[in-house]
């Protein structure tokens, strides 16, 4: 078993917070502690039991080096970025993950038994590409003990590093059907990409992200895939004096037909928000999303479908499932992050957050033990929502979005501001004030039955537009079939308030549904032009 770190590095031990007596209980290999004595044992084991079997996706950190200094990096200890991780490491892992679990067991039958049979295999980072021989030991292992399309490997990059151990990972995956696209973080044009992502040299990294998604490219040629094997992230700082036009420029440099770096129809374009705090930063982001609106308008007046990041997460998709500024996402729902020292907690973040990293520790699987009350406080965390019903039920955002534009991971919000709650009034004002041109740029390219029920005073200021002439380009809203939507099985609707969202039925009359899920009874999966 590898060595603990986190908590010594930072010089000091973590001895748990004040609590009632407890009490220990067995589950199969597990010892499940920290179950307060007033707590049903039945019901305690119920719950646990329940939390495991849905498991069958995992993150791990498979390097924790990275070759560049992004000026808005979230992890901000350089330890973090340090830390040698070997291959055997990672298969000890994944060798003793597969034993726990079942959804994440080498026999199928088993895996069947609690799912789908299907599981979901992210390294991660700081750069995963930094510790090449990890990422084949993932393969290696996926490729041993489920087999062809079995097992699915998915991860985020820099995308600096391209060399033939790269091309022969990738192709491994593709021939197992392992592997559908790769992100990769790309700001936008060459000035922008190399201002805000230099190497440890400070060198710029765009040449080196272009020759690595044209490699990818031409690797796909080879192999005959027709779909790209590449995403984009786009990360606009909001402390650059030049956020808005930064913003407008990646926006014109992901939206140019027939390049390398095209995205259409949706742009990757977010802003590195966490630190918006005043007038300006507001004034700022509500002017990039008007310099946005007119480009997307223009666009759509040529032919060419283009909606940005927000849009598109609040009214294109429902895969975010979030409701009142909180997602439903896989975080202990189907996936959960384990350390290479074992500690499990509710998703990658936490592991390069070492201050925080005690805060969200749930167990560990070398010593096969889970904390109730540990993980119970997680799944708090994750998915208690009463605290914003007054902040947020009056809110645009809230009332007639589809999907969630607001950043609320606790273990991301710890990272960023030592709270796991990121109750902003700041950043309401800016996407209260973006949200008129998020409507308007959802008229225009998505198809939607909830925009035809939004009041017009919230765009009441924007110039009248024709939107018949539009109606042959709209996008049709997309619900994707991850391994969140597979494996839900109302656990964490026992664990929060629904919320009533109107759709319209048949006849055009509008209906309450209480649960977001009714909404994969008429939403098509296809993100293209009519």
């Amino acid at each position: 078993m590898s060595e603990k770190y986190d908590l010594n590095d930072i010089g000091y031990k973590y001895k748990g917070i004040a609590t009632a007596k407890t009490k220990t209980m067995n589950l199969g290999p597990w010892k499940i502690i920290d179950i307060p004595e007033d707590v049903d044992e039945e019901k305690a084991i119920s719950f646990v039991k329940n939390f495991i079997k849905k498991i069958c996706a995992i993150e791990i950190p498979t390097s924790l080096v990275c070759n560049l200094r992004c000026v808005y990096c979230y992890i901000d200890d350089p330890r973090m970025k340090n830390k040698k991780v070997s291959p055997e490491q990672v298969t000890e892992l994944l060798d003793t993950i597969s034993e726990l679990f079942p959804g994440l067991s080498k026999d199928e039958e088993t895996r069947k038994s609690v799912g789908n049979g299907k599981v979901y295999l992210s390294p991660w980072g700081a750069e995963p590409f930094m510790n090449i021989p990890t990422l084949e030991a993932m393969y290696e292992f996926g490729h041993k003990n489920y087999g062809v399309g079995q097992y699915q490997m998915s991860t985020s990059t820099n995308g600096t590093i391209w060399n033939d151990r790269a091309k022969q990972l990738f192709t491994n995956l593709i021939k197992d059907d392992a592997f559908t696209s790769i992100q990769v973080s790309l700001d936008g044009p060459k000035e922008l990409q190399d201002s805000a992502r230099p190497t440890v040299n400070g060198n710029g990294s765009f040449d080196k992200i272009k020759e690595f998604v044209v490699h990818l490219d031409e690797l796909g040629k080879e192999l005959n895939i027709n779909r790209s094997l590449h995403t984009f992230c786009s990360t606009i700082h909001l402390v650059d004096e030049k956020f808005s036009d930064n913003w407008l420029d990646a926006a014109e440099f992901f939206s140019e037909p027939n390049t390398w770096h095209t995205i259409l129809p949706v742009l990757p374009s977010r802003m590195s928000g966490e630190d918006m705090k005043d007038e300006e930063h507001i004034n700022k982001f509500v002017d990039a999303q008007r310099k946005v609106y007119e480009l997307i308008k223009k666009k759509a007046e040529e032919g060419i479908t283009v909606v940005d990041f927000y849009t598109y997460k609040l009214f294109g998709n429902t895969t975010a499932h979030s409701r009142n500024a909180f997602p439903f996402c896989s975080a202990l729902n189907t996936q959960i992050g384990i350390d290479f020292d074992g500690a499990m907690y509710p998703c990658h973040g936490p592991i390069t957050s070492p201050t925080f990293k005690p805060f969200l520790w749930f167990g560990n699987i070398f010593d096969k033990v889970i904390s109730y009350r540990q993980l119970f406080r997680n799944f708090s965390y994750q998915y208690g929502t009463l605290w914003t019903r007054g902040k947020c039920t009056t809110c645009p955002l809230f009332n007639y979005g589809t999907g969630n534009v607001c950043w609320s991971c606790p273990a991301h919000n710890l990272a960023i501001t030592g709270e796991p709650s990121m109750d902003s009034v700041v950043r309401c004002i800016a996407y209260t004030k973006s949200f008129k041109y998020w409507i308007r740029i959802a008229q225009i390219t998505l198809d939607n039955p909830v925009l035809n029920d939004i009041p017009k005073s919230w765009f009441n200021d924007l110039e009248e537009i024709d939107l018949s002439k539009y109606k042959n380009k709209k996008l049709k809203v997309m619900n994707e079939k991850s391994h969140f939507n597979m494996n839900y099985d109302g656990m964490m609707a026992a664990a929060t308030e629904r919320f009533n969202v109107m759709q319209r039925d048949e006849g055009g009359k509008l209906k309450l549904i209480d649960t977001w899920w009714e909404f994969d009874k008429y939403i098509e999966k296809i993100v293209e032009t009519k």
